[in-house]
């Protein structure tokens, strides 16, 4: 069996004794899974997909990408944040040819910017290029590291909130961007996507698996299998027979969890 691309076994993160962010996590993504997180805020959504970035190193347990244990940040995984992370003194095309020189890709700076416009072309920002962050808007810097991080092509991609900022019709065009580009099926060695979301519509849309995180520490409380046919869009989803299935499913786990009803310690998949 190949091995998952990435595993989360026996996990707690805590600030100190009093102050434990997420306990005993385990999760294994397989290669060119796509999973979708939601859950309150607080529960610790972007603080697992920190750790497995490499920003931040568990207390206890151990993060694993393609069997390697993971310490630190490495070019096979590429993060979108919600704060965009754009250096604000070089224009959006200086951002991700910069992104691209650090990953090796282009064998020129001709090369690597052709690239760079190819991906911003892709976001709806072909002709922003030669503008600074401070000069777009947040939905369209955000779109920008969208765009640098399909640009560097890394095999797992994390994304915290990628399309939070941006308005109904825009996140609508990226969702089904991000379904465009992601090949789907693990047989076809599509990306790796670890997505945080609060919008359980988004994960219902975009996911293979949703899975939804409980607080009190943050822990996993339920995973759910999305079983839409791919290849998908935004409108096939909605349009599909169980998708208010699956989107109600998730409401009402959500609520439990926001009730106080689902108690800490409940194993996934009790809940129901």
């Amino acid at each position: 069996m190949p091995c998952p691309r990435l595993t989360v076994e026996n996990v707690t993160f805590a600030y100190d004794a009093n102050q434990i962010v997420l306990k005993d996590i385990n999760l294994s993504i397989e290669t060119g899974e796509f999973v979708a997180v939601i859950g309150p805020s607080g529960c610790g959504k972007s603080t697992l997909l920190r750790l497995l970035a490499g920003l931040a190193l568990p207390t206890l347990g151990q993060l694993t990408v393609s069997g390697q244990a993971i310490t630190g940040p490495g070019l096979d995984r590429a993060v979108v944040f919600q704060d965009y992370s754009l250096f604000p003194w070089m224009t959006c095309l200086e951002n991700i040819v910069l992104a691209l020189e650090r990953a090796g890709i282009g064998e020129t700076k001709v090369r690597r910017r052709e690239v760079a416009l190819d991906f911003l072309a892709l976001v709806g920002l072909a002709e922003d290029g030669d503008k600074l962050p401070g000069e777009l808007s947040g939905g369209m810097r955000q779109r920008t590291a969208i765009a640098r991080a399909l640009a560097i092509n890394a095999p797992v991609l994390l994304m915290d909130e990628p399309f939070g900022a941006l308005d109904e019709i825009t996140r609508a065009r990226q969702q089904d961007l991000l379904l465009d580009l992601w090949p789907s099926g693990q047989e076809k060695g599509g990306k790796t996507i670890f997505f945080v979301t609060h919008d359980v519509e988004e994960a219902v849309i975009l996911g293979d698996r949703v899975i939804v995180m409980g607080t009190r520490p943050g822990r996993i409380v339920r995973e759910v299998p999305v079983d839409l046919p791919r290849p998908r869009s935004r409108m096939s989803s909605l349009r599909h027979k169980n998708f208010t299935v699956f989107r109600d499913l998730l409401l009402n786990e959500l609520n439990l969890v926001v009730d106080d009803r689902l108690a800490p310690g409940v194993e996934a998949g009790e809940a129901i």
